[in-house]
């Protein structure tokens, strides 16, 4: 059974590529759940914000990123 992820999923995905910069600004280190292109929901724990998003969305499919400070050394 082949896995199917809604068009929705992938427009979000591509809002929050497109705007990583402008994320980075305000949610430094922190997870941001992006639903019909827009941050619902945000914080420290992926596993919250993923629920916070949910319960506010009533969506199953959900993107989320972690948006790093831009510091790192390799």
């Amino acid at each position: 059974m082949a896995l199917t992820i809604s068009k929705e999923f992938w427009e979000d995905m591509k809002w929050g590529r497109e705007h990583y910069g402008e994320l980075q600004k305000q949610y430094k280190n922190m997870w941001v759940a992006i639903v019909a292109r827009k941050v619902v929901s945000y914080g420290k724990d992926g596993t919250k914000v993923r629920e916070e998003a949910a319960r506010l969305t009533g969506r199953k499919e959900i993107y989320m990123t972690f948006v790093e400070s831009g510091v790192a050394i390799y």
